[in-house]
């Protein structure tokens, strides 16, 4: 049995049960000291028999163990496997630090195809419609598209009928990279007719949910796909929206996000296109051209990369304190320091002061409070990072 994949299929299913909620069983893994969702998976049992769950939790879990799916678990996790699903969880270093610092966000993200694309130096445009694009919303969506495609940009949609469609297409069909968030599980398609496209995304771009294989699509889904769409997008692009589209619903979560919302405009009298012209009288950009998303995304980028220069001198100023001056070291920047040596290994304190150069007495001080707020724990005389900062 995959481990990994059994621990986060765990995860999602005592959330599917309403027995605990992503929150809560970050919450237990930090106060049990578990370091990872798959120790989590591992020591379950006894983590379940402890005083972390409330007696309504505890009565709900002795139910779902005896339930057919909990039963047949081995079988369930081998039918993810065999149909090439994976997953990734907020513990994971996959799991991109811009979606860490949203709220509400999925525990677990289950994926198929090439994960690299949501890599947070990799930038992605979503583009969404109305599912009846006139000839105008198709002709536009599909040209912004393979021409933001062509300047390497990942396009982001939701793989429903119209404007999604052919925004994955338009994308597809200039070799570019799309990633496809589902409002189901990944052995489900939706719509039927977009079976062709769902399986070349799933070799050629990337397919995404955050609901548990063997998911329907239901109605109630759509809106919290939306959340994903936005939060995986530098911008958001609105070619052609009704005055009641649901796309709307994605254009609110990439306002509350901050991200960027564009929108096409259209002629006044145009049913198809009334959320358009919507959003552009509440102050959405305009997008003529796909030049203004590209001057707006070489202007995001810039101040990326100023802010990764800025990290770089931050630390050079560090190691060259740590050097000349270490007893003038804050307790923020061993901190830092700290959470930097821990995100890739766990390690002894002697581990750390040989590779930092920092005062023993110092990492001692500074690992003691961590360790009293969750932030690492001990593991046969090694420090694990447990809560990503």
């Amino acid at each position: 049995m995959d481990t990994k994949l059994a621990s986060d299929l765990f995860c999602s299913l005592l959330m599917a049960n309403h027995i605990m909620t992503g929150n809560q069983i970050l919450s237990v893994i930090s106060r049990e000291g578990l370091g990872s969702i798959e120790s989590f998976w591992d020591q379950h049992e006894s983590v379940m028999n402890s005083d972390t769950l409330s007696p309504d939790q505890m009565d709900r879990l002795a139910k779902f163990q005896k339930s057919e799916v909990y039963l047949k678990f081995e079988t369930y996790v081998n039918y993810v496997s065999d149909h090439q699903i994976k997953a990734i969880d907020r513990l994971d270093p996959l799991y991109p630090g811009y979606m860490q610092n949203l709220t509400n966000m999925p525990l677990v993200l289950y994926y198929k195809g090439d994960i690299s694309l949501i890599d947070e130096k990799k930038s992605r445009v979503c583009i969404v419609g109305t599912r009846r694009p006139s000839v105008y919303g198709r002709r536009v969506t599909k040209e912004f598209a393979e021409k933001l495609s062509r300047h390497d940009l990942v396009i982001v949609s939701g793989l429903a009928r119209g404007v999604d469609t052919y925004a994955h297409e338009g994308c597809l069909s200039a070799g570019g990279k799309t990633i496809a968030v589902m409002p189901c599980g990944l052995d489900r398609i939706y719509p039927k007719e977009n079976r062709e496209l769902f399986e070349r995304i799933s070799k050629e771009g990337l397919l995404l949910s955050e609901l548990i294989p063997g998911q329907d699509p239901i109605r109630k889904y759509f809106p919290a796909r939306n959340r994903i769409l936005s939060a995986l997008s530098d911008c958001v692009l609105i070619t052609e929206a009704g005055k009641n589209s649901g796309t709307l619903h994605t254009a609110s979560f990439a306002a509350a996000q901050g991200r960027e919302v564009f929108a096409i405009p259209s002629i006044i009298y145009s049913e198809t296109a009334e959320g358009n012209l919507s959003l552009l009288r509440d102050g959405a950009s305009v997008a003529i051209e796909p030049e203004d998303i590209l001057a707006y995304l070489a202007k995001a980028v810039f101040f990326r990369e100023l802010e990764e220069i800025k990290d770089v001198y931050d630390r050079k100023v560090l190691e060259r304190k740590i050097k000349d001056a270490p007893d003038s070291i804050t307790s923020d920047e061993i901190r830092r320091i700290l959470v930097d040596y821990l995100s890739s290994c766990e390690l002894s304190v002697d581990e750390i002061v040989r590779e930092s150069g920092l005062p023993y007495r110092s990492v001692i001080q500074e690992l003691g409070k961590m360790e009293l707020d969750g932030t690492v724990t001990r593991e046969r005389q090694k420090y694990v990072l447990t809560i990503r900062i």
